[in-house]
Order: C-alpha cells, then structure tokens, then sequence
C-alpha cells in the first residue's frame, strides 16, 4: 500500500505509458519556454513570454482539410501553443500571448467587426507601438480582406471546464523584429462567437 502511495514500482512492473499529442505537449502536462532570447532583447519583442511552468489547460482543435489541422494548447498564463500539423507530422510551431480583450455588447455591435470597415482584416494594423503587416488575404494588399471563418472545438482534463465549440473570425499579422534579421513577431486577432450572446475581440 504504501509503496503504491509515494510511488514505488513493484520490481519488473513497468510504468504508465503517458499519452502525448502534437508537438509532444499533452492535457494536464507542463511546459516552459526558453526566455534567453527575450531577456537579451529586451525592447525587441511587443510582448513577454509566460514564466516558469506553465499547466496545459485546455486544447483547441480546427479541421483545416486536407488532413492539416492546428492544435492549440492553451496554458494558465493567459498564453497558448499552436501546433500545426499534416498528415500528424509537425509543420510548425507558435506561441502566442494574450494581449487584450474587447466586448462587444450586442450581436450588430460584433458583426461589425467583420465587415470591411472593421480594423481586422486591414492590410496593417498598429499594436503596442509596432505596425503589422496582414499574412491572410487574397486580392490587393492594400484592400481589406476578409477574416477566416472556422470552428475551434475546445476540450478540458476530465472533471474540468465543460467543453464547448467557437466559431472564429480571424486575421494574421506579422511583422520583422528589429535587430533580430530573419525573426517574425506575429500578432493574431480574432472575433470569437460562443453563441447567442457571447462573443468576444482577442488580440
């Protein structure tokens, strides 16, 4: 009994094989971020990346087709890892930190976020001090495009938050970072619909 309690293993008896998902991250794990790059950058970057070890919450999942799909695993820091995958090997790997939140209050008032009047879907958006440049989009780069329409199907550790399903009207922005050739800040904002009346603006 006790050697079961702290953890010692009968001789021979092997250990749990632990589950992992793409990009080797998994629900109810850990990850931390090497911050060497940041913290002798100091004024490069618009943002700070989580610190310590950070607890793997929660993991969105969106079916682009094609057997590409994006996973993103989204830790306590108000922060997420997105994973994007074909065919289940690793195209690429991104980290993004949450920056602000808009509310709108009615459903006209979100829609308008949308539409081509709306700051998302512009050909450069300014954030932090820093001007971004749209990486969606079909048409002229300097006309308005349309965000990207999916669903993000969220799921918890059991005995956690309810899963639930988004749909996201999104854009992606980028931009060089200074003093550092060949590295890319990207800045992601997306209108986020949980349905009837809960929606939000994250960037």
């Amino acid at each position: 009994m006790f050697g079961k309690m702290f953890g010692k293993k009968a001789e021979g008896e092997a250990a749990p094989a632990v589950t992992r998902g793409a990009g080797g991250f998994r629900l109810g794990g850990a990850v931390a971020i090497d911050a060497l790059l940041f913290k002798a950058n100091p004024e490069a970057f618009a943002f700070e990346p989580p610190a310590g070890d950070q607890p793997i919450e929660a993991l969105g999942t969106v079916d682009l087709g094609g057997g590409t799909l994006l996973h993103r695993w989204y830790v306590e820091d108000d922060a997420w890892y997105q994973v994007k995958t074909t065919a289940d090997q690793v195209d690429e790997i991104k980290l993004f930190v949450f920056a602000d939140t808009i509310n709108p209050p009615t459903a006209e008032a979100f829609r308008q976020w949308v539409e081509p009047t709306s700051d998302l879907g512009k050909p450069e958006l300014t954030f932090n001090g820093h001007t971004y440049k749209r990486v969606w989009g079909d048409g002229a780069a300097s006309a308005w495009a349309p965000p990207i329409a999916y669903d993000e199907a969220v799921t918890h550790p059991p005995g956690g938050t309810a899963d639930f399903t988004m749909t996201h009207y999104s854009m992606l922005y980028q931009r060089e970072v200074e003093g550092l050739s060949g590295r890319f800040e990207y800045l992601f904002v997306t209108a986020e619909d949980y349905g009837p009346e809960n929606f939000d603006v994250v960037y």
